[in-house]
This record gives structure tokens, C-alpha cells and sequence, in this order.
């Protein structure tokens, strides 16, 4: 096979979804005898050897989303008992109505008779407080007491929030009051998380101090990916331009950060080799400071990839490599399938390396600094349309023209931001005055954002979308692609000759 992950990535969506949309499991004997009876076939009939395979695969998807539905919390089982945990905080908090929430994992379910230890993500809800009553860091340990488990996931019908969370492997909802949680004092030692935290903190201060309130915000949500920075007016406007990706962190993060990171090493002369592996923990602490969304787990990866292909002197394949990340990422938890930012992320980069080589011949006539810009939006809008009408229930019509003006400030906003947080380590003055060229750039995007989105055709309202209208439109659209990359390899063969 040429591309193997392409056709293992397919096979274990199929199974994932055969399960979930038909309820169709293999278990037990039946599914031992299955994947027997295809291994002696791939051993006897090498001739299907791709067919044996792919149906091996779609069991084996099939059998992972059948135990990851079945994969609750182990807390409910305690329910009738006064509940006592022992955590971690693994995330910033969220306010809510009444509420303000911690992401955390659970350690251990301490009772009078026993202590059992448990590793389980959970949100945590402390109720009837507000944000500045109660300020917990990431990595602080926590003791709750009265713990009530709200919602457990064990329903097969999830709604899209909770498919998210067990996406991101949370297997519950937990409310505690703010007398019943207590901060357990732990020796100081190093930490990832809470180093991340303090980085990302520094940057927060720094950007709130050299910029107007709005523009801090904005760039803390471009640069972190957490839209909790802006107000809901402002989100509606992202959205309607067709902009919204600019707010949530992505491969054009990665991209910026390698290049940012490439040229700063290249100019301390270090050997490539060195820049290589340096990079690739700048985007690992990157990642695990914005908390490891797929959008990252995916563009890091992918340059992971191209760092082993480079280190073992082989070809690199980014299709086969995008398949291999997702293939990966729904072998450890196939709920990942069901999440926005999944789907935006890989279609919208399958889409731009499949159609991109094919539309410099459709937009030739354009000026040359247009070509790129409006190919990659167009790849991105084809391979994405379904999607965001099916969640969103409505498509940007502007967002061509809303990317022509905004994306290409994208570039020297990130650069000049970024360089200004290394370059606050020498001096911070320096760093304030640079930061008025970056309140400049986001001044204008504000400003291009609010007048796209205001035009009377901004949005078209899509009510009707489902699976299976999506499934036909991809049928459609990758049937027209086969049939032009086929005519263009006949073309080519035929000059050969």
C-alpha cells in the first residue's frame, strides 16, 4: 500500500461508526473469531491482503468505540456513599451561572474503610461563588469533600458538549461547594503544567500592561485559543465574516512558531539537526500550555513526522502523515471523531493538500500574491462547508473576502508579538513599544472583522444539514477530484511519450 494510514484511518471510522449510528458491536467470542479468521486469510490470500486488512481494522474500530461507550467513571458506583476525592488542577478556571469550573483529574476516592486509587479526567463545578472567591492554579492539589457526581457520560445519546468532554477524556461532571474543597500543601517540585501556567500568565500580563483592554484580549484568544477572552458580540462577528479559526489556536500557530523558532536558532549558528529537536520542544511546551487541543496535537505532530522522516533520511508523505495522526488519535479514543475541532481540523488539511496543487491553473489570471492566499481559503471552505453547516447551522458567504484582508496580517501579528515576549527578557520598555505596532494590527482587524460581518449577505442559514447529505457532498467532491487528478496523469503520461 502506498499510503497505508489512509486506508487504516478509513477502516477504523467505518467501524467506529457503524457502532455508534447502528449500535452494530462485535464482542466477545464473536469478535475473537472475526479477527482470526481474517489473519489466516492474510496469511493464505495475499492477493486481498488491502481487503483483509481494512476489514480487521473496521472490527478493531468497531470494538474500541464499543469499549469507550461502555468506559464510565468508576465514581458511579459510589453514589449512595458521602464521596470524598482527592485532585489535581489541571486547567484554568471558567465562570458559569453560579458556578466557577476547574478542569481536574481525580486520584483517589478516599472512604473510612478504604482508599482507591482512580486516574480520571473530570470537570469540577464550585457552586455559588464568584471567579475571585476562589483562585487555583494548575498543579495545586486538591482534598473535596460531599462530592455529588452530576453527570457520568453512561447514556448513549450525548449531546454535542458531551461528546466533546469524553473526546478530551473527561468522564464527568462534579459539583462541590466551596466549604467542602480544601488545598492540600504539597512540597514544591518541577512541573510541565505549572511551568506552563507561569509562562503563559507572563504573556497575559505582558499583553494586558502594552495593549488597549479589546486588543489584549483578542490577541490572548488568537495566541491561546480561548475565545473566553471576548465578549459574545464580538465572537458573533468572527463568526459571521467566516474568520472564526483566527480565534482558535491552529496549524498557522505551528507554522509561525517553527519559523519564528528556525530563525532564531539559525542565527544563534546552531547545527540543523539541534534546531530541528529544539523546535520540537517549543511546540511541545506550546501545546501543553493551550491544553493540548486537536487542532495543535495535529500541526505538531505532523512536523514531529517530518523531523524523524528528515532524521532517518526518508520520503515525507503530509497525506499519509495527517491519516497516520488521526488514525492514532481515534485508536486512543474514538470519541475524538465526534468533536468540531477534529473534523475542522483534518478536513480542512486534507482538503488544502489534496486541492491546492490543483488550483493554480483556476486562478492564474489573479495577481501572484492573491494566488495562494484565496487557493488555501477556497481548499479550506470545501473540505470544512458540511461541517460547519451541520453544527453551526449556517455558512459564511464573505469569508473569501473576509480572509484576503485579515489572514494575511495574521503573519507580522503573531512574529511581532511573539518577539516581543522574547524580547521583554531584555528589556520591557522595548517590548511596550513595540506592542504599538501590534495594537495598530489588531485595530484593523477589529475594524475589517465588524465591516464584513455587518454586510446583509454575511450568512446563509442552513437548517436541513445531516450525515447523510454531508456523505453525498464528500462523495461528490472527492469523485470530481479523482477524475481531474486521473485526467492530469494521463496528460502527463502521454507527454512523456
Amino acid at each position: 500500500m502506498r499510503r497505508p494510514f489512509v486506508v487504516l484511518c478509513i477502516s477504523v471510522v467505518t467501524g467506529i461508526m457503524l457502532g455508534y449510528l447502528f449500535g452494530i458491536f462485535l464482542r466477545g467470542r464473536l469478535l475473537i473469531g472475526f479477527l482470526i479468521i481474517f489473519l489466516l486469510c492474510m496469511l493464505f490470500f495475499d492477493k486481498y491482503l488491502t481487503v483483509f486488512v481494512s476489514i480487521s481494522f473496521v472490527i478493531l474500530g468497531n470494538f474500541i468505540m464499543a469499549y469507550h461507550m461502555q468506559d464510565t467513571t468508576l465514581l458511579r458506583g459510589y453514589l449512595e456513599k458521602s464521596m470524598t476525592l482527592q485532585g489535581k488542577v489541571e486547567g484554568l478556571k471558567t465562570e458559569g451561572r453560579g458556578y466557577i469550573e476547574y478542569d481536574i483529574m481525580v486520584l483517589k476516592l478516599m472512604m473510612k474503610e478504604e482508599e482507591i486509587s482512580i486516574k480520571e479526567r473530570a470537570k469540577l463545578r464550585i457552586k455559588s461563588v464568584s471567579a475571585s472567591d476562589i483562585n487555583l492554579q494548575p498543579g495545586d492539589p486538591l482534598l473535596l469533600k460531599n462530592v455529588l457526581l452530576l453527570e457520568d457520560f453512561y447514556d448513549k445519546t450525548l449531546d454535542g458538549y458531551q461528546k466533546y468532554l469524553r473526546g478530551k477524556g473527561f468522564k464527568s461532571i462534579l459539583l462541590v461547594g466551596p466549604q467542602d474543597l480544601e488545598r492540600i500543601e504539597a512540597p514544591t517540585s518541577f512541573s510541565i503544567l505549572s511551568s506552563s501556567y507561569k509562562a503563559k500568565k507572563y504573556m497575559e500580563d505582558l499583553l494586558d500592561a502594552s495593549l488597549e483592554l479589546d486588543n489584549s484580549n483578542l490577541l490572548k484568544s488568537i495566541m491561546f485559543g480561548n475565545q473566553g477572552y471576548l465578549a459574545r458580540e464580538t465572537l458573533e462577528f468572527f463568526s459571521k465574516s467566516g474568520t472564526a479559526h483566527i480565534i482558535a489556536v491552529s496549524g498557522l500557530h505551528i507554522g509561525i512558531i517553527v519559523l519564528f523558532t528556525h530563525k532564531l536558532l539559525n542565527f544563534l549558528k546552531l547545527h540543523k539537526k539541534n534546531i530541528l529537536l529544539t523546535t520540537m520542544a517549543v511546540l511541545f511546551f506550546y501545546s501543553y500550555m493551550v491544553n493540548f487541543p486537536v487542532s495543535i496535537v495535529r500541526a505538531s505532530s505532523m512536523y514531529y513526522l517530518y523531523v524523524f522522516a528528515f532524521l532517518l533520511q526518508r520520503k515525507y508523505d503530509p497525506i499519509n502523515s495527517l491519516t497516520m495522526v488521526a488514525f492514532l488519535l481515534l485508536l486512543y479514543n474514538p470519541f475524538n471523531l465526534f468533536s468540531v475541532s477534529f473534523q475542522l481540523s483534518f478536513m480542512a488539511t486534507l482538503s488544502i493538500l489534496l486541492f491546492y496543487p490543483l488550483m493554480g491553473d483556476l486562478l492564474k489570471l489573479l495577481p501572484t500574491f492573491l494566488q495562494s492566499l484565496i487557493a488555501l481559503t477556497l481548499c479550506a471552505q470545501i473540505g470544512t462547508i458540511p461541517i460547519v453547516a451541520y453544527h453551526f447551522q449556517e455558512v459564511s458567504l464573505v469569508a473569501i473576502a473576509a480572509n484576503i484582508f485579515i489572514v494575511p496580517m495574521l503573519g507580522p501579528l503573531l512574529y511581532i508579538a511573539f518577539f516581543s515576549i522574547f524580547l521583554s527578557f531584555i528589556s520591557v520598555e522595548a517590548a511596550y513599544l513595540l506592542n504599538f505596532f501590534t495594537n495598530w494590527i489588531l485595530n484593523y482587524i477589529y475594524w475589517a472583522v465588524e465591516k464584513v460581518s455587518v454586510w446583509s449577505i454575511s450568512t446563509i442559514v442552513v437548517e436541513n444539514m445531516n450525515v447523510f447529505y454531508g456523505g453525498i457532498y464528500y462523495i461528490m467532491v472527492f469523485g470530481i477530484y479523482l477524475m481531474i487528478w486521473y485526467n492530469k496523469q494521463n496528460k502527463l503520461m502521454i507527454e512523456k511519450e
